[in-house]
C-alpha cells in the first residue's frame, strides 16, 4: 500500500466517506478560502502519521474536505517546500493522498515574484507552463515508469473562460511561464535576469513538484500564481515574507472569485 492509500485509509477511519473530486493547494497566505467550504470536515496534517510538517509562515497545516460550487473539493491549507528540509517527493505528499481519495482535478496556487513587465502586485497569472530550477523532481526514484510527457501539463484550454470572466470582475488575470527555485533565500538580480531570458514571467519556490506529481498519477492540473512583488531588483525595496503573505491576503477576493469561477466551469472529461 502507498502512502498516499495509507493516509487516506487513516482518514476514512476517522471521518467515513471523504472522497472528493477536486484538490486545491493553497499558497502563502490564501488559507481563507479552507473557510468558505460548506458541510466542512477540517483535521491537522499531525493526525497523519508520516504525513510532513508544515513549517513556514503562513501555511497552517490543515486539511478541508466540503463542498464549494456544488464539488466535492479537498482544501489543503499549507504545502510543503524544498526549503523546509524535504525533498521533492516529500512535498508532494498532499497530491499522493488527494488522488488517493478520489481527486482527478488538482488545482495549485501560490504567492509568487513578478517577472514580466506587464505584473504588477496583485494580479493574477495563469500558469502556462514551467522551468524547473529547483534541483530536483518527485519522480527520483519512482518505481514506475517516470518518464512522463509534460508538454500539455498545464489545462490551458481553461484560460480563455477564465480571462473572461476575470475582465468582466476587473480583474488583472495574464498567462505566463513559472520559474521555480527552491529558496528560501530570494533571487539576486542577476538570477532574475536570467530567468527572464530563459522565458520567465514570475517565479516561486514551490508548485511546480506537485503539477509534475499530478501529472504522474493521472490529474488534470491548473495553477494560479497570485503576483505578490516584484522581483528582485525590479522594485525600490527589498523583499520580505511579511508583505508577501500580506499582500495574498488583501488580493484574496480575487483568487477566491477566480477559483470558484474555475470549480464552476472545469469538467473533468474534457480534453485538454
Amino acid at each position: 500500500m502507498s502512502s498516499g492509500d495509507t493516509w487516506a485509509e487513516r482518514l476514512r477511519s476517522l471521518f467515513g466517506d471523504v472522497s472528493c473530486d477536486t484538490a486545491i493547494i493553497l499558497g502563502s497566505g490564501l488559507g481563507e478560502l479552507a473557510d468558505l467550504a460548506l458541510d466542512s470536515l477540517c483535521f491537522a496534517y499531525s493526525e497523519l502519521p508520516g504525513f510532513p510538517v508544515s513549517t513556514a509562515k503562513g501555511h497552517p497545516g490543515r486539511l478541508v474536505a466540503g463542498i464549494l460550487e456544488e464539488r466535492r473539493v479537498l482544501l489543503f491549507a499549507g504545502r510543503f517546500h524544498l526549503y523546509e528540509g524535504y525533498d521533492a517527493r516529500q512535498v508532494v505528499a498532499p497530491v499522493r493522498l488527494a488522488r488517493a481519495l478520489g481527486c482527478r482535478q488538482l488545482l495549485l496556487t501560490n504567492a509568487s515574484g513578478g517577472i514580466s513587465d506587464a505584473f504588477v502586485p496583485g494580479d493574477v497569472m495563469f500558469i502556462d507552463d514551467h522551468i524547473n530550477l529547483m534541483g530536483d523532481n518527485p519522480l527520483r526514484g519512482e518505481f514506475g515508469d517516470p518518464f512522463i510527457d509534460l508538454n500539455s501539463l498545464y489545462q490551458r484550454r481553461l484560460f480563455e473562460d477564465l480571462s473572461a470572466f476575470a475582465t468582466r470582475q476587473r480583474i488583472r488575470l495574464h498567462r505566463g511561464v513559472l520559474a521555480a527555485l527552491s529558496g528560501p533565500s530570494y533571487e539576486t538580480p542577476a538570477e532574475i535576469r536570467m530567468l527572464r531570458l530563459l522565458g520567465a514571467d514570475a517565479v516561486s519556490m514551490s508548485t511546480v513538484p506537485e503539477a509534475i506529481m499530478g501529472k504522474y498519477l493521472g490529474m488534470e492540473i491548473a495553477g494560479l500564481s497570485l503576483i505578490a512583488n516584484v522581483a528582485a531588483g525590479l522594485g525600490p525595496t527589498p523583499l520580505h515574507h511579511d508583505d508577501v503573505l500580506n499582500a495574498a491576503r488583501n488580493n484574496s477576493d480575487s483568487m477566491i472569485a477566480l477559483i470558484r469561477h474555475l470549480l464552476c466551469r472545469w469538467s473533468p472529461t474534457a480534453p485538454n
